[in-house]
């Protein structure tokens, strides 16, 4: 059984600008490697180097469901 996407939008701190991403995955988590992979491809660096700066040691993003409702 295929599990129901949500709408997530993050909020990035990536290099001093502000980064506002959405899109859909079943999880936090999913939401999350998603958008990171979307500001590395954006931005031409390394997937692991986005990863490591979002790596939960600073206050420097939020992912939050949109479609709370549901």
């Amino acid at each position: 059984m295929k599990r129901k996407n949500y709408l997530w939008r993050g909020t990035f701190n990536y290099s001093h600008e502000i980064e506002i991403k959405y899109t859909y995955a079943p999880t936090w988590a999913s939401a999350k490697t998603r958008i990171l992979r979307r500001i590395a491809t954006d931005h031409g660096v390394n997937f692991s180097h986005v990863f490591n700066m979002f790596n939960g040691d600073k206050n420097n993003f939020t992912i939050e469901r949109e479609d709370k409702n549901e």
